[in-house]
């Protein structure tokens, strides 16, 4: 009878070597990467592929922001290190790096789109994130938004919302604002400002939109409408009666229906 008992012994160094040629393997890699042989002379990058729908990134600001780390070769560039510095560019939201055999990068980007100010000195874009570019405080046709750094969310929401009622009664909002205490004021796209308070301001707003009507055959110019009253509304009048004070508003207001609400 064969002696069995060097068989647990034989089966080990089977994976004992496979572990010792892998890791033999993974050493010759490490110093091929250390001693440049699979660097940028022996495996270059040849092209920067730039995608995505671009408006206020150029291809070029993107090659340039990458070249340094590009340079290093297909296999030594470090992808992170490419994704970073092309999201550190001032329009960028997130870009997405790969490599393309055999000598080249594809670089995905998704551009910020600005859709409203947020106190004055930086921008909503469409996935609801703040950021900052210098310049862009020229920009036209961006609604104002303003409130507490900790209300930002709850300011570009309720914009959203207001903006789909109004447009039902062909009106957009030029500006929004909250305050401190939780009371909301808008400016319409006929400069007309809107005050709807801190409570109920949904049925507030309805209420506005149902006295659309009424308001149109006013043959008075409008400069505010409070809507912080139980049934009704107040109008303050624009002044036109003088050339020199066009601009300025009468101290008359005038209560159309309802009390006005204790609470603000």
């Amino acid at each position: 009878m064969a002696d069995s008992g060097n068989q647990p012994e034989r089966a080990i160094r089977p994976a004992w070597l496979a572990t010792a040629v892998l890791g033999g393997a993974l050493l010759l890699l490490a110093l091929w990467l250390r001693s440049g042989l699979i660097g940028g002379e022996q495996w270059p990058i040849r092209w920067l592929d730039v995608a995505g729908d671009l408006k206020r990134t150029s291809a070029s600001q993107v090659r340039g922001a990458v070249a340094d780390e590009a340079s290093r070769g297909f296999f030594a560039a470090d992808l992170q290190s490419v994704r970073e510095r092309v999201e550190a560019l001032p329009w960028v939201a997130s870009a997405e790096v790969s490599r393309e055999w055999p000598d080249a990068l594809l670089i995905d980007i998704t551009e910020h789109r600005p859709v409203a100010r947020w106190n004055e000195d930086r921008l909503f874009s469409d996935r609801g994130e703040v950021f900052s570019v210098s310049g862009s405080e020229g920009m036209q046709g961006l609604a104002r938004l303003r409130g507490p750094e900790s209300r930002g969310s709850d300011v570009l929401e309720r914009w959203q919302a207001v903006r789909r009622r109004l447009g039902s009664v062909g009106r957009d909002v030029v500006e929004l604002a909250v305050d401190e205490r939780g009371a909301w004021r808008v400016v319409l796209d006929n400069d007309v400002t809107l005050v709807l308070g801190r409570e109920q301001v949904d049925r507030r707003l309805d209420r506005y939109i149902g006295a659309q009507a009424a308001l149109s055959d006013l043959d008075r110019p409008i400069r505010l409408i409070d809507m912080r009253y139980t049934n009704g509304l107040a109008v303050r009048w624009a002044d036109t009666g003088s050339a020199d004070n066009n601009d300025e508003t009468t101290t008359t207001t005038t209560t159309t229906t309802g009390e006005r609400a204790s609470h603000g």
